[in-house]
């Protein structure tokens, strides 16, 4: 925590919601707590970076640009961890009667596949110049669904995931800053009204998921958060084929 000063809030989000794992001697503090929400959304950034990376290698190297843009879409997943994927799959058995199954079950597995499929079919359907600001903007926007839910909503206490997007909740300032931040950030990959629509569209998702997870559960989780960043990821990649 001496070594990294103010930047380990930044250290904590990283290893507790991707599949980075260095460095492993850290737990979260309260000193930190506040910020965590800005933290969880500002690595989306970087997330983004990584997945429009690996598919310009691939494109780079010879590759088609399809398989090129599923190749970003799967890094994206994996620098996540796939926490989204496997959340929304554990919130689809939860809705189902099915509490913290052994694997998915046949119901949520479907879901999935088809959730990817449309999440590939839009990646595919996009120019390759504009891959670098969709996958940024993708996980950027899921990233901050998850924490403006856990904004309005009340914190999670039973959240026992070694990674998650759980976070404290951010204060209004903060949460208010992040939608600022995450609104130039999708416009700027999406444009003026797009962007904005997608936003708009994704706070509205995760406001009525909140409701009827407290309605269900009595309260937010973790899947029900990771779900909020799924709607905000799909979103952004099918309003980005708009006029593609």
């Amino acid at each position: 925590m001496r070594r990294l000063g103010p930047l380990y809030g930044g250290a904590v989000a990283l290893v507790h919601s991707t599949a980075w794992r260095w460095p492993n001697a850290i737990e979260p503090d309260e000193r930190f707590a506040a910020r965590a929400g800005g933290w969880i959304v500002a690595i989306g950034v970087p997330i983004g970076f990584v997945a429009w990376l690996a598919s310009a290698l691939v494109r780079g190297a010879g590759m088609p640009a399809t398989v090129a843009s599923l190749v970003g879409l799967a890094a994206l997943s994996l620098a996540s961890a796939a926490l989204v994927e496997r959340g929304l799959a554990e919130q689809i058995d939860r809705m189902g009667g099915h509490v913290r199954p052994q694997a998915p079950s046949a119901v949520a597995t479907v879901a999935l596949v088809f959730v990817t499929l449309v999440r590939a079919a839009a990646i595919v359907a996009l120019p390759t110049s504009r891959w670098l600001g969709v996958l940024v903007a993708t996980a950027v926007v899921g990233r901050y669904a998850a924490v403006f839910l856990q904004a309005i909503g009340d914190p999670i206490l039973d959240d026992d995931a070694p990674r998650s997007l759980v976070a404290t909740p951010a204060p209004a300032w903060l949460t208010g800053a992040l939608g600022i931040a995450t609104a130039i950030i999708t416009v700027l990959a999406l444009g003026g009204m797009p962007g904005i629509a997608a936003l708009a569209i994704t706070c509205v998702a995760a406001f009525v998921l909140g409701l009827d997870a407290q309605r269900r559960d009595r309260g937010l989780s973790s899947p029900v958060v990771a779900t909020a960043a799924a709607i905000g990821e799909i979103t952004v990649l099918l309003v980005a084929t708009i006029g593609a």
